[in-house]
């Protein structure tokens, strides 16, 4: 768990306005009462993640919520084909090959 001065300190460019908002706007999810935010590892990577958008790359806020939006549904894709593949290897290889056509052929198709 990141505190958020720690926060601050790790992502200089941060400032306490800054995640305020966009605790606000529910972009980050920080744990304890305002005067003691702990933020979880997937905070700390996506306050980053949200500086970078807003000040370096100029997108607003309604943007920024798109754009994370997006993230957060491609992340959830890979989780999801990253357990179908584990599925699928524990299948004997009967089942494994005829998948394998299977998406050869339907990618023919495409």
């Amino acid at each position: 768990m990141t505190t958020l001065d720690e926060l601050l300190r790790q992502h200089r460019r941060l400032t306490t306005l800054h995640v305020e908002r966009w605790v606000a706007r529910g972009l980050l999810r920080p744990t304890g009462s305002v005067e003691a935010w702990s933020f979880e590892q997937i905070d700390v990577a996506r306050a980053c993640l949200l500086a970078e958008l807003v000040d370096e790359m100029g997108f607003d806020d309604e943007s920024v919520e798109t754009i994370v939006d997006l993230v957060d549904q491609v992340n959830t894709l890979r989780r999801q084909l990253d357990l179908l593949g584990h599925a699928i290897a524990e299948q004997p290889a009967a089942t494994r090959e005829a998948i394998a056509q299977a998406l050869v052929r339907l990618t023919a198709r495409a």
